[in-house]
């Protein structure tokens, strides 16, 4: 019962948010968007019977839209040479994007900015979030929120993020468009490297190619060996951040300590480990830092504190998704954080907790301590 409270507040919650903030309702009617759907479907099918005659698009379409704004384009799948494609057709400037060439043209631009930087494929990964288009706003709605008192409607509105490219360029033709300087194209792309050591900034590079926002590099981590210093670096066009970690050994299967998003805490390296017994594990940390754990096996970490009010609340510590990086061999990166040797095999976190002040306590819990069950499935 007091689970179900509590999730109907956080919903009416939720509800409230959007409605003060001007995201509910939408900036467009059900029936606006009825209405451009029919009255340009055939103009999308018409594109394809004379750019694309040996492709069969579905008779039906969709006006293109997000969850506030509609757009002047309609959306829908055709296939073509046995395989389905997703295509969205601007009717204003009567412009076809489809999916078609969308994965070329990132291996295309991918290269080209590797080898431009002289980064390897094995120990770099590039993506792409997709491209953005621009199409008229359609909203026969708009509604000004407590942010925008004074705003006037944009008349150009741009897409989702999507995986497609202009019908009438081919993924060559695109990549050039898009790595060419004052480029106009909207195509967000990211450089990972995964290094023994940082590479200098080539800034007039990194400023050449206007659509790359950032260059991170994580350096390869052995816990054992090192156990604080920089673990990346995210290279912008303004400044260099870096992102620091201490992280001690306990024993030889567990190893605490935190990172630092701002890199080395402003109020000094404070870390000091209190572990009694696989019981309980106390971590004093920068205040802002975030607390991360190692160990060789499986555990059960459950973090507690008092609130204002002297409840107890607890959190339990997540396990750090783990990844490999393709070329890169005996290590993992745990979530988006530290690129670790494969010495351990299991990584926790939770989100910092302002009111602790650096100070987080954990239970170490069983399998076959209830506590933990009921906190997870039942509290």
């Amino acid at each position: 019962m007091k689970k179900l409270l509590s999730l109907t507040v956080m919903l009416m919650l939720l509800v409230t948010t959007f409605l003060i903030s001007g995201c509910l309702p939408p900036n467009y009617s059900k029936e606006q968007a009825k209405k451009i759907a029919q009255e340009h479907r055939q103009e999308a099918l018409n594109w394809f019977a004379t750019n694309m005659p040996n492709a069969k698009p579905d008779s039906e379409v969709e006006a293109y839209e997000t969850g506030t704004d509609l757009y002047g384009a309609v959306k829908g799948n055709y296939k073509r040479d046995g395989k389905s494609h997703k295509f969205v057709y601007e009717y204003t400037d009567k412009k076809m994007y489809i999916d078609e060439g969308y994965e070329e043209t990132c291996k295309i631009i991918e290269a080209t900015v590797l080898k431009d930087f002289g980064y390897t494929k094995d120990e770099s990964v590039v993506s792409f979030h997709g491209y953005k288009f621009k199409a008229k706003n359609e909203n026969d709605n708009p509604r000004k929120n407590r942010f925008q008192d004074n705003a006037v409607p944009p008349k150009v509105l741009y897409s989702y993020q999507e995986k497609l490219i202009p019908a009438d360029k081919t993924p060559e033709q695109f990549a050039k468009a898009i790595l060419a300087p004052n480029t106009e194209e909207n195509f967000d792309f990211y450089i990972h490297l995964y290094r023994d050591n940082f590479p200098e900034q080539q800034l007039e590079k990194q400023k050449k190619y206007q659509n790359l926002r950032s260059i991170w590099c994580s350096t390869k981590i052995d816990l054992t060996k090192q156990p604080q210093g920089i673990y990346e670096k995210v290279y912008l066009t303004d400044k260099i951040t870096d992102r620091y970690y201490h992280i001690e050994k306990i024993n030889d299967g567990l190893y605490a300590g935190y990172i630092s998003f701002t890199g080395f805490p402003a109020k000094g390296d404070k870390l000091k480990i209190d572990y009694k017994e696989g019981k309980h594990l106390t971590l004093t940390i920068p205040e802002g830092a975030k607390p991360i754990i190692f160990s060789k096996n499986s555990m059960n970490l459950v973090q507690y504190f008092k609130n204002t009010k002297g409840d107890t609340i607890h959190n339990i510590a997540e396990e750090l998704f783990k990844t490999s990086i393709p070329g890169v061999k005996g290590y993992h990166q745990y979530s988006t954080e530290l690129f670790v040797k494969d010495n351990l095999s299991y990584g926790y976190s939770h989100l910092t907790v302002p009111l602790v002040k650096g100070v987080y306590t954990y239970k170490i819990l069983g399998i076959f301590d209830l506590d933990y069950w009921k906190l997870k499935f039942f509290d």
